[in-house]
């Protein structure tokens, strides 16, 4: 008999009647298998429960996400163990989650698996020590099933993904990245992106053949009508074969959409700092170009010429878009290995090793016969050869069994000690250990852009202000050098892209402001409002403003998790942002237009120019001074 447990909210959410349930889970479990060239005999068990979240922003989460775990019978008879993750969106629940829930249906089920086949073509090029694993080149959960439903005009949407929070993968909970999780991340960024420049060379290659193919199959007699179907080439190719690549502006609607509300709330939190009102001028400055830093006056249609560097690229990056893996061998003691025989007395020395098998508690006639056998030895048919004799062999000591100890029985300390069953950690033992890579999890943003734009993104949504004015240089390297050896790996020569280190921090560069706006825009997005107003009431203005944005009703079931606290870390972490930009805004680098550089230098500048002002302003009042004197005197 088949064990199904599933929740009544899983239920509630698939619309499913009693019965529907098992019937579903079974024929999930079939397709997972026929694509994977496997067979089941039968099912054994099938858990669906609600998945706990630590966070679930408003917006851009799925309305429920469940985890399911089976078990079924292979051929041999040996139970196979699966557990997935379920996240289903309803457009009448959530129209942007399912939106978004749409859009990494498709990265995952068509374009995810698109870059493992062109991994795997180029590496048939190479030889076997030279090939690479697309494992360790897309760390991305493995994509399970997907299916969209309609029922008059509501919408539902399903993707069953692999859980990698079974396979001691953990979610970075203590607010921003610090820098040994930043640097993993930026690496898997980075191989994600080569992968994704090797996939655009491929796919160029084929548009420009079967184009030149056609092209050589006209005759004189051929009459081209406009309009007729032709082979696109390039970006329209790659727009034609993933058009959900250019929905950039769809996924985006929401932060696009309120963009206004969004950057009224920051303004309006940036006035809870008196001392810093040197801020909203330079903020106000960077808003007023906010449509033009986002790229919403551009044309759809632009035919702009195309960069080397653009390709597929994440779009928004945050600390939750990352799961950690960080110990290689925690659970070594579990895994499936031979098992080793442990000897561990001196009486197993002197036994062969054929025989070990056979020496655990022997019994009287047993013993008996084994010494028979080994007195019944067959004679050889010639001499053997006396090699005992030689000077330059020690001569070897035969070993007598000692006969008083035969029917002694061995003690546990001389059997085959198991292996050690251990409990399988939670979560790594401490929060700060460093991570030996990192998995990219959210694909809800995935669209066609400048690669630079996915590591500007990152250091404003997840980056603290250390990394920004100490390590940003030492990312950027890190990052190019990443690129570099993947694409090498990929057979794929650099020097064919131009581009020197100088450039490609320039080109970093271009993409600051816009990092900046979409770390404020997320920031705002996952703020509630009432407690933006509280922080505006406490900081004693005396022009209150009661500011309207998202906020969360009171019934609503993850009312605790939809948005981010405004704690003393997460101010420090907005008002600390806002300082970084105003720094760099106000150099010479950014008028100019010179390689940046970390950000403390612009601070000690800033500083800097305001000692100077300092000076300058005492210097003049002491030159009043003087003069009032003079007059007096006079």
């Amino acid at each position: 008999m088949v064990y199904v447990y599933v929740c009544k909210r899983f239920k509630v959410a698939m619309e499913m009647v009693s019965g529907k349930d098992s019937e579903w889970i079974l024929n999930l479990v079939k397709f997972y298998l026929k694509h994977r060239r496997k067979e089941m005999q039968k099912l054994e068990r099938a858990e669906v429960n609600p998945k706990k979240r630590l966070n679930t922003c408003s917006y851009d989460s799925s309305s429920d996400v469940f985890k399911i775990n089976l078990v079924y019978k292979d051929q041999k008879g040996v139970d196979q163990e699966l557990k997935w993750i379920i996240k289903v969106t309803r457009s009448d629940i959530n129209e942007t989650a399912n939106i978004l829930l749409r859009h990494e249906k498709q990265v995952f089920s068509r374009l995810i698996s698109d870059l493992i086949n062109s991994i795997k073509q180029k590496s048939t090029s190479f030889t076997d020590g030279s090939r690479v694993n697309y494992k360790d080149l897309i760390l991305v959960p493995e994509y399970i099933y997907d299916e969209t439903t309609h029922a008059a005009d509501v919408t539902r949407n399903v993707l069953v993904l692999d859980n990698l929070e079974e396979k001691q993968y953990f979610t970075f909970t203590s607010g921003c990245l610090n820098l040994a999780h930043f640097k993993c991340a930026v690496k898997t960024i980075a191989k994600f992106h080569a992968v994704g420049l090797c996939h655009k060379q491929m796919l160029w290659h084929t548009f420009a053949q079967q184009s030149n193919q056609a092209q050589a199959s006209k005759s004189f007699e051929d009459v081209e009508v406009e309009g007729e179907n032709k082979i696109l080439v390039g970006r329209d190719g790659l727009f034609a074969r993933f058009p959900f690549l250019s929905e950039k502006r769809l996924t985006m609607n929401h932060l696009i959409s309120n963009r206004q509300t969004f950057l009224t709330m920051y303004q309006e939190f940036l006035m809870c700092f008196p001392k810093e009102e040197y801020l909203l001028d330079i903020f106000q400055y960077i808003r007023i170009s906010a449509d033009d830093i986002l790229g919403l006056n551009e044309k759809e249609d632009d035919s702009s010429p195309e960069h080397p560097l653009d390709s597929i690229a994440v779009g928004i990056l945050e600390a939750r878009s990352f799961l950690f893996f960080y110990d290689e061998d925690e659970d070594k003691e579990n895994k499936a290995t031979k098992p080793t025989k442990v000897q561990r007395s001196h009486s197993d020395r002197a036994s062969s090793r054929k025989n070990y098998e056979t020496q655990k508690s022997v019994q009287k006639h047993d013993s008996l016969n084994n010494n028979i056998i080994k007195d019944s030895h067959m004679k050889s048919k010639c001499p053997k050869i006396d090699t005992n004799g030689r000077s330059d062999k020690p001569p070897i000591k035969i070993k007598v069994q000692n006969k008083f100890f035969q029917h002694v029985k061995k003690s546990q300390d001389d059997e085959v000690v198991p292996p050690l069953q251990l409990k399988k950690k939670d979560g790594p033992r401490n929060p700060n250990a460093k991570p030996l890579r990192a998995a990219l999890v959210n694909a809800k943003y995935v669209t066609y852009t400048r690669i630079t734009n996915d590591l500007a993104v990152l250091f404003f949504t997840s980056g603290n202000s250390m990394l920004r004015r100490f390590y940003m240089i030492k990312m950027v390297e890190t990052f190019a050098e990443t690129l570099g050896i993947t694409l090498s790996n990929l057979g794929i020569d650099t020097d064919m892209f131009h581009l020197s280190w100088t450039n490609f921090v320039k080109e970093f560069q271009t993409h600051i402001l816009y990092g900046f706006l979409v770390g404020v825009l997320v920031a705002m997005a996952n703020t509630d409002v009432k407690e933006l107003n509280d922080l505006i009431k406490e900081s004693g203005r005396t022009s209150t403003v009661v500011v309207d944005g998202p906020t969360t009703k009171a019934e609503d079931a993850e009312f605790n998790n939809r948005f981010v606290k405004l704690g003393g870390e997460r101010i420090s972490f907005l008002l600390e942002m806002m300082k970084d930009m105003a720094a760099y805004v106000e150099s010479k680098d950014f008028e100019l237009g010179l390689p940046v550089t970390n950000f403390a230098r612009y601070h000690e500048l800033w500083s800097m120019q305001d000692e100077g002002g300092e000076a300058e302003s005492s210097y003049e009042e002491e030159e009043e001074e003087e003069q009032e004197v003079e007059e007096e005197e006079e």
